[in-house]
C-alpha cells in the first residue's frame, strides 16, 4: 500500500507541475540543438527584451528609433526629432524654464512629454498618420505648441495649475 501512496504522490507532483508551466505568463521557450557536442539551447538567434526571448526572424526589420530624456533643474533643453514608423520618444523635465522639442515624420509614432514646474514650454510638431501624441504640465505659467498634419492622431493635452 505504501508503494501505491508514493507513486500516487508522483503523478500529482509531475501534474501539477505541468499545469503551472502551462499556464506561467512571461515564460519563453527555445529550441534546444542537440546535433552535436553542444546540447544547451541555442538563444543567439532571439531577440531579448527583459525575460521574452523573440526569434529573430519574427521580429520587423524596420528601425525604429527611440529616445528618452529625463532632466531636473532649470532651464534645460530637450529635442527630439524622429522620422519613419513605429518611434517613440518620451521626455520628462522637472523644474522651471524648461523647454521640450518633439517632432516625428511618419506614421504610427508615439510622442509623450511630460513638465512639471514653473514656465514650461513644450513645442510637438506631427507630420503623418495613427500618430500618438500626450503632453502633461503640471505649474504656472505653462505654453504649448502643437502642430498634427494627418488623420487618426489621438492627441492628450493637459494642464494643471495657473496659466
Amino acid at each position: 500500500m505504501r508503494q501505491a501512496g508514493l507513486s500516487a504522490r508522483r503523478i500529482f507532483g509531475a501534474s501539477a507541475v505541468l499545469v503551472l508551466l502551462a499556464f506561467a505568463p512571461g515564460v519563453a521557450f527555445a529550441q534546444q540543438n542537440n546535433s552535436g557536442d553542444n546540447s544547451y539551447t541555442d538563444i543567439s538567434k532571439f531577440v531579448w527584451s527583459g525575460s521574452q526571448g523573440v526569434p529573430q526572424q519574427v521580429v520587423s526589420s524596420a528601425p525604429i528609433q527611440s529616445s528618452s530624456v529625463v532632466q531636473i533643474g532649470q532651464m534645460n533643453s530637450a529635442t527630439a526629432a524622429l522620422t519613419g514608423s513605429g518611434n517613440i520618444t518620451t521626455q520628462y523635465q522637472l523644474g522651471s524654464q524648461n523647454t521640450s522639442s518633439l517632432s516625428a515624420n511618419g506614421t504610427q509614432n508615439t510622442l509623450t512629454t511630460t513638465q512639471i514646474g514653473n514656465s514650461n514650454t513644450s513645442n510637438i510638431s506631427v507630420n503623418g498618420n495613427n500618430n500618438n501624441i500626450s503632453n502633461l504640465q503640471v505649474g504656472s505659467g505653462l505654453t504649448y505648441q502643437l502642430q498634427v498634419v494627418g488623420t487618426n492622431a489621438p492627441v492628450s493635452v493637459q494642464q494643471y495649475g495657473r496659466r
